[in-house]
């Protein structure tokens, strides 16, 4: 066997000579024509947004691959409409270790009530995968009040402070040369980025005469052939002309929101719009190009004041924590939706999209999978109603009504083939800690233990 592989392996490489590709090209040609199949890469997107939803205008409605996202005219999901095939909405989740109301932050990523039973998911993964992790933050914590303990969600040792100005994220992340993909947790021992940056560069006729080298190969050419759908399907998509959000990594991406907050003062609560627009474009752009792998984005603090009255936001003049996010009347629940929708809105526009339209560097195995088929984003909060201040799965009365409530635990993503996606409610009775070690599996990184406690994965959620 091993000797037919490397006969068919060397006729492809000559073949690929002769058409004048070029050696390099030709010989990772000959290794994907032979090559044995390799786990997918996995990117990790964390997304805090505090003080809970409003469960009434949260919780979608119907069953799997029928998911209705508006259970009510302010669906705070709604945004995720054109995408909700990869959404996995988690119910029944309650806060590990008994954390509860606005300390519950910081057993929200660590799942220890104060964070002493270890470091945050995102140092844990980032630790046994041997990856760095970027942490940044749209107001993480107040200009007078500095950085305190209602600010503590992310641990690597200490509490870390994340970065809150978008233009030295970029910075640090991008430098000032071109960007091209990295390693990736995964990822095959062969150069994926660099045969899908040297093959889309080949010619309809170059890549013909590849097809005809192959012909002939059955099973074995379906490998390499794989490879030749994808850029064929790339090409006709590039060709499509403008308006697709697809990120190009041959050179340093364009950050226009970036641009539109440099120099501006990051804690500013009348700039929060244009910050968290400018942070989730250098983490869509980050996650694409490989120049991080594990991300993490802080919005904001347990008890946060910000009026939510800024420019370009969900027009409700209020602060966000008291009185919008305690309210129990129905038009204060509406308003805290409406809040919180906004935050989905964003997600959805500079991230989400973002990642669905980009063609995956460093996957080449199917065609047209994209970003978000290879990413897991958690979207997470520290309480489950913000009225209610609880953080655990329990019954509360709304109106005179009993409603059950549970963390705002939400998947979205493909997680590089590990979620079972289709839009699907999991209705499940665990502690958020397994939801990390969830997290974890996907991205490659089992753990046995999070914050002092055995965890397992959800097993519901997985394909």
């Amino acid at each position: 066997m091993q000797h037919s592989r490397t006969k068919l392996g060397r006729r492809l490489f000559l073949g690929a000579l002769g058409l004048g590709v070029s050696a390099p090209l030709a010989l990772r040609m000959s290794r994907r024509a032979v090559a044995l199949p390799t786990a997918r890469p996995c990117r990790l997107f964390v997304m805090y947004i505090p003080h809970g939803m409003p469960i009434e205008h949260f919780a979608p409605t119907g069953s799997d691959g029928n998911l209705t996202l508006n259970p009510s005219p302010n669906g705070i999901l709604a945004p995720l409409e054109p995408y909700k095939k990869y959404l996995t909405f988690l119910s029944g989740i309650g806060m590990s270790g008994g954390a509860s109301n606005h300390a519950a932050i910081r057993a929200t990523l660590t799942g220890s009530p104060d964070g002493s039973g270890g470091d945050s998911i995102d140092a844990l993964i980032g630790s046994k995968l041997g990856v760095g992790t970027h942490a940044m933050g749209t107001i993480p914590y107040s200009q007078g009040g500095g950085f305190f303990s209602d600010s503590f969600l992310l641990r690597q040792g200490t509490w870390v402070r994340p970065e809150v100005d978008p233009a030295k994220s970029a910075d640090a992340l991008f430098g000032g040369a071109v960007v091209m993909p990295g390693p990736m947790p995964a990822m095959p021992a062969n150069d994926e980025a660099q045969f899908r940056k040297e093959i889309l560069a080949l010619t309809e006729k170059e890549l013909q005469g590849i097809q005809n080298v192959l012909s002939g190969l059955t099973t074995e050419q379906n490998k390499l052939q794989i490879h030749l759908d994808a850029v064929r399907a790339l090409k006709a998509k590039a060709g499509a002309g403008p308006g697709s959000g697809a990120v190009h990594c041959s050179a340093r991406p364009n950050l226009p929101a970036v641009a539109a907050v440099r120099g501006q003062n990051p804690l500013d609560p009348a700039n929060f719009g244009l910050l968290l627009d400018a942070n989730l474009e250098v983490a869509a752009n980050a996650l694409a190009c490989g120049a991080s792998t594990i991300i993490t984005l802080q919005n904001m603090y347990a008890n946060a004041g910000v009026n939510m009255g800024f420019a370009g936001g969900p027009g409700v003049p209020k602060a966000h924590h008291d009185p919008v996010s305690h309210s129990w009347d129905a038009d204060g629940r509406a308003e805290f939706a409406a809040c919180q929708r906004w935050f989905y809105e964003r997600l959805t526009t500079k991230l989400i999209k973002v990642l669905a339209d980009t063609p995956d560097p460093v996957d080449t195995s199917a065609p047209d999978r994209n970003v978000l088929d290879n990413t897991l984003i958690l979207v997470c909060s520290e309480v489950s109603d913000g009225a209610n201040h609880n953080s655990d799965a329990s019954e509360i009365y709304v109106g005179g009504k009993p409603i059950n409530t549970s963390l705002p635990m939400v998947l979205i993503g493909g997680g590089g083939g590990y979620l079972k996606t289709g839009g699907r409610i999991v209705n499940v009775n665990r502690q958020h800690a397994d939801v990390l070690a969830t997290v974890a599996d996907a991205m490659g990184a089992r753990l046995s233990s999070i914050g002092g406690q055995a965890v397992s994965p959800i097993a519901e959620v997985k394909a």
